[in-house]
């Protein structure tokens, strides 16, 4: 254990000590660095336009004056020389080239007219970045300026910065200190600076994050004192009160604002609490470190799960009887070299709690590796926000998701666990029309062992299946994404049928060849299709609401997004539902055809604070007579979650999220068979509230649905006849320190 936090310790000492360093600065350039995307312009002060690659290159001069405007789908990244100081335009903004300082000492002035800017300052500056009502002077500190949405925010995530509320005459009429880890907004109802939670640091960092420009080459110490502005300087020095006064930390001192302390407080997690893990209560002690760079995002879950003793290795958990903290010592290097190698990869491997880089459907590339909730792919007719962590912690799976955009064509692929893999996907897709991007898509999905929760006996009886699914799919986007309104037309169709590896019989000797069983998605007795579905319809935004609306259409056993959050412990009832149809294949004929509407909506409201996203599908038949014969036939879903972050609820600072996903909604009701968890529902969430005067802990409350599993692992079942599984809500309360 000691040599283990050692070199975290020492992972963590190198990068802090890489980013101390120093500089000065003279006569000033604005100079274009690099842009990502093509819609960019400057305009200077007599409102000629210099458009990007036609009068505007990169390494160009942006003089005093002159307005730098971004497209949708465009930002760029500026450099201040020499002083060092580097900022990133994102997308959709404005930002005014207003003044540069001439001699070493002089003010640096620069305004966000709209949208949003990232801006890393350099030791010694003497920078102001002002927006329509407020103003923020600076030297040497990370911090974003965000003018969109109503509000007027500045978020820092190192440093100290003055940050002067102004009048409609340009006066200071209010003044405050934001400190590292802090925001406020100039728009808001209290004009105070208040907590940065460890969440939200993604959201106003991460999207910002600068691709050429370095900022661990920014000359960067310990932050001086913001200066007053030049305007009222004198009625900000006596009207700003002192950080305490405003329910803030006071300012850090150089040593904790420097190297490895500062750099820890950004990172660092830690939980301590307990675990129910198949009905066994367990204590926990979990390190958490979350890092982001750029574009990457690592967070790490170092846990010890125990019964009585904290210091007896023999005492704690074990994920699927693995002693996670071996790291290969349990084997003989020697004798054994591979299993040792494989014992070191899978105990490394379950440390990591996602890693990803980039984002689907926006980046080139992106990867996700770990816990994953929101496999899709696709427009998701196949697979839709499928879940590999549904039993986490008890069951820790390392999901890979990654993929590519090359302009005209593309892919993406996903495994459910890198150490156990047995659920593929994919998609490939082209565009065939230069300049458009209408794609036509190619998907598919695997479970290479869908039966394996069932005794052997279950495998045997329904010939050892897979489940095959596969399909097509056309995307259109509209209106492309500006923030304010997009819309993407789209159309699917896909079919899933069994693949058996093995023959097999029922009682009365009927037997079913091993193989792919092609007869139950395609009749050549009557040349029809069955056991396919369809779905059409549109994606789009209107300013905070993201929706969809499609129409769907599917036939016999075929399931829309089969592969969903619940699929773990729903397919064995899979297994057993398919192999009925094959050893009756005619039943497809008399089998319903659905159809119906499905919706989803959601929002984000108080600076990305509040979430709220549902989603409803009812299909109905046309053969049914009634509405109770459509309850029966149908399996309508039923979406929902909540996401409350830090910030939001006044006084007590609650924060949390519930997700309740939910098929047979309708019918359960209508029959009064509904419970809030059973096998058709997925329901899981955290509640977490500060401790009152302890800002760096928060007491919390998780919970979830699980299957019972026997002590070999394997699910027990409510109904073994039809692959029902028993299940039990898991409840965790932990103790959660952040720094």
């Amino acid at each position: 254990m000691k040599r283990i936090f050692t070199v975290l310790a020492i992972m963590f000492i190198l990068p802090a000590l890489a980013m101390a360093q120093g500089a000065a600065a003279a006569g000033q350039k604005f100079t274009f660095e690099f842009v990502d995307g093509a819609n960019l312009k400057v305009v200077l002060p007599d409102k000629t336009e210099l458009v990007y690659n036609v009068g505007l290159f990169e390494g160009d001069s942006i003089a005093p004056g002159a307005s730098i405007v971004t497209g949708a789908d465009t930002s760029a990244e500026f450099k201040l020389s020499p002083n060092g100081s580097i900022v990133k335009v994102g997308r959709s903004s404005t930002f005014k080239v207003k003044a540069l300082g001439v001699a070493n000492g002089d003010k640096n002035a620069f305004q966000v007219a709209a949208g949003k800017i990232k801006a890393i300052a350099a030791k010694g500056s003497n920078i102001s970045i002002g927006t329509p009502t407020a103003l923020c002077g600076v030297r040497g500190t990370d911090f974003v300026v965000d003018v969109e949405g109503g509000k007027e925010l500045l978020a820092v995530k190192r440093g100290d910065v003055q940050f002067d509320k102004l009048d409609a005459n340009g006066n200071v009429v209010d003044s405050i200190h934001v400190l590292g880890g802090q925001e406020a907004d100039a728009l808001a109802a209290s004009f105070a600076a208040t907590p940065l939670p460890v969440e939200q640091y993604d959201q106003q960092f991460a999207d910002l994050a600068f691709k050429k420009l370095s900022e661990s080459d920014v000359p960067q110490s310990s932050p001086e004192p913001a200066p007053a502005p030049d305007q009222g300087a004198a009625a900000a020095a006596a009207a700003a009160p002192a950080a305490s006064d405003q329910g803030a930390a006071k300012p850090e001192t150089k040593e904790t604002q420097n190297g490895l302390v500062a750099w820890l407080q950004d990172i660092m997690g830690f939980e301590i609490g307990s675990v129910t893990i198949d009905g066994t209560t367990y204590a926990k002690a979990v390190v958490q470190p979350n890092i982001t760079v750029g574009k990457l995002r690592l967070g790490l879950y170092l846990p010890i799960i125990y019964t009585n003793d904290l210091f007896n290795a023999g005492d704690w958990y074990r994920p699927a009887g693995d002693n996670e903290w071996s790291f290969g010592s349990d084997y003989n290097w020697k004798n054994d070299t591979k299993g040792a190698a494989l014992d070191l990869a899978r105990d490394i491997a379950l440390k990591i709690k996602y890693l990803e880089y980039g984002k689907q459907l926006e980046d080139p590339f992106f990867i996700k590796i770990g816990n994953l909730n929101d496999l899709t792919i696709g427009h998701g007719l196949i697979m839709r926000n499928y879940d590999n962590s549904t039993e986490f912690p008890a069951i820790r799976r390392i999901g890979l998701n990654f993929g590519f955009d090359a302009g005209g064509f593309g892919m993406e692929a996903l495994v459910n666990d890198l150490a156990d893999p047995w659920l593929y996907g994919g998609r490939i897709y082209f565009r065939p029309l230069p300049g458009s991007k209408f794609a036509i898509g190619l998907d598919g999905a695997v479970d290479t062992n869908p039966a394996s929760g069932l005794a052997l006996v279950g495998q045997n009886t329904y010939g050892d299946p897979m489940f095959v699914s596969g399909g097509a799919d056309l995307d259109l986007p509209i209106i492309q994404g500006n923030g304010i309104f997009s819309l993407r037309a789209f159309a699917d169709a896909a079919a899933t049928m069994p693949w058996t590896r093995a023959d097999f019989t029922d009682g009365s000797g009927k037997v079913v060849a091993a193989g792919p069983q092609f007869n139950l998605v395609y009749d050549q007795s009557t040349n029809t299709p069955q056991n396919w579905g369809a779905a059409t319809g549109f994606i789009g935004n209107v300013l905070f609401l993201d929706w969809r609306l499609e129409y769907r259409y599917y036939t016999g056993l075929f399931t829309p997004s089969f592969y969903d959050a619940s699929y773990d412990k729903m397919r064995s009832s899979y297994v057993i539902k398919y192999g009925q149809y094959m050893l009756n294949p005619g039943q497809y004929g008399s089998a319903p055809t659905m159809m119906g509407i499905y919706g989803e909506g959601g929002f984000s409201l108080v600076k990305d604070r509040l979430n709220l996203k549902l989603g409803y599908g009812w299909p109905w038949s046309p053969s049914a007579n009634s509405l109770e014969q459509n309850l029966v036939l149908s399996n309508d879903e039923f979406h929902a979650a909540l996401v409350v972050k830090k910030g939001l609820v006044p006084i007590v600072n609650l924060a949390g999220a519930i997700r309740y996903d939910r098929r047979g909604l309708a019918k359960a009701i209508s029959d009064g068979t509904f419970q809030l968890i059973d096998s058709n529902t997925t329901f899981s969430g955290d509640i977490q509230l500060p401790v009152p005067k302890t800002p760096n802990l928060d007491l919390a409350i998780t919970f979830t649905s699980v299957p019972v599993r026997d002590a070999a692992g394997n699910i027990v079942y409510a109904n073994q006849a039809a692959g029902i599984p028993e299940l039990r809500p898991s409840i965790g309360f932990e103790t959660r320190f952040h720094f």
